[in-house]
């Protein structure tokens, strides 16, 4: 075992000034030559200004950015100067609840006895381990990344497992593993992609991307190693996962047929899937209640919540995933 492996960039050069894509390539080997690439696209795109975007409602939270002459980069910067992460543990305490205030269950449906009813209450909405048991039903929950943790192959740079806010990523040398712990505070506890889930569908989903292979249904379902989340929570989904990519660096989201579109690796997707499930599927009630239920939480936004009506994420992906690195 050689440990630690330095990833080298080859002579690939990205021109920041000059619209257009751009390939680098990643390498590794090790003390045996074995030798590992990672090929990356990178898309620069006019500067975005949004000009127009109503930032008013978020008390003073994108006030730096109502000036800013490049707001995709100076957005990704602000949610990641203002996070501070909860624990692994405790994010599981943190419910989007419904009107009447049980918890939103991931995957739960209309017509299942558990749905709308689930507590939301401190410890009552885990449960027994996952298990809650009324006495009009019985279910497992389990913590549903959404960007499944075997597709967010980055680490933090100082390699710390706990950390209280943003320190830099960089590409999973594989010295990291990517399943936290419950102690474990980082990208993989950011609220925003975690969600209390029915336990089979959760497992079901594993680290496949999301796209529609049999059609809109009610329930969740997998088919040719697509996952399907159900009409309900799509949007949601696509919204989750358009924070990801914002949020952090190298995480990538791409359309269907791109040759990055592998599983275990930083890309996901489906983009164009996702836009088009943003569209069908508006920001509902129980998430603008999410949104600042992790705001108090957490210290940062989901701006495509937040902007939906101004039809942020079409403007955003206009050139497809901006990648914003450090």
């Amino acid at each position: 075992m050689d440990g630690t492996v330095t990833c080298q960039l080859d002579d690939s050069t990205v021109n920041t000034s000059i619209v257009g894509t751009y390939t680098i390539i990643y390498s590794a080997e090790d003390s045996s030559n074995n030798l590992a690439t990672l090929q990356k696209i990178v898309t620069v795109s006019e500067t975005t200004t949004l000009e127009g975007l109503n930032y008013s409602g978020f008390g003073d939270y994108y006030a730096t950015i109502d000036t800013s002459t490049d707001v995709i980069t100076d957005l990704a910067l602000l949610l990641r100067r203002t996070i501070l992460y909860v624990s692994y543990g405790d994010a599981r305490y943190v419910y989007e609840v419904y009107e009447n205030g049980s918890q939103v269950v991931l995957y739960d449906t209309v017509g299942s006895d558990s749905y709308q009813q689930v507590p939301a209450t401190g410890l009552d909405g885990w449960g027994d381990r996952g298990v809650i048991t009324t006495p009009d039903f019985s279910i497992t929950i389990n913590r549903e990344h959404v960007w499944a943790c075997n597709d967010m192959q980055i680490m933090p740079l100082d390699g710390d497992r706990t950390l209280d806010g943003y320190v830099g990523f960089e590409l999973n040398d594989d010295s990291f593993d990517s399943r936290p712990d419950n102690g474990d505070r980082g990208h993989y506890s950011d609220l925003f992609n975690l969600w209390n889930a029915l336990e089979s569908p959760n497992i079901t989903h594993s680290d496949h991307f999301f796209g529609e292979e049999n059609g809109d249904t009610a329930e969740a379902y997998l088919m040719n190693n697509i996952f399907y989340p159900g009409e309900e929570y799509k949007g949601d989904i696509a919204r989750i996962l358009f924070y990801m990519t914002l949020m952090y660096p190298y995480l990538t989201l791409v359309d269907e047929g791109s040759p990055f579109a592998i599983e275990g690796t930083i890309y996901y997707g489906y983009l164009d899937i996702l836009l088009q499930w943003n569209q069908e599927d508006p920001v509902s009630d129980y998430e603008l209640v999410m949104n600042q239920t992790i705001f108090g939480e957490q210290g940062n936004r989901n701006p495509f919540i937040d902007f939906y009506s101004q039809g942020f994420a079409d403007i955003l992906f206009a050139n497809g995933d901006p990648d914003v690195q450090d």
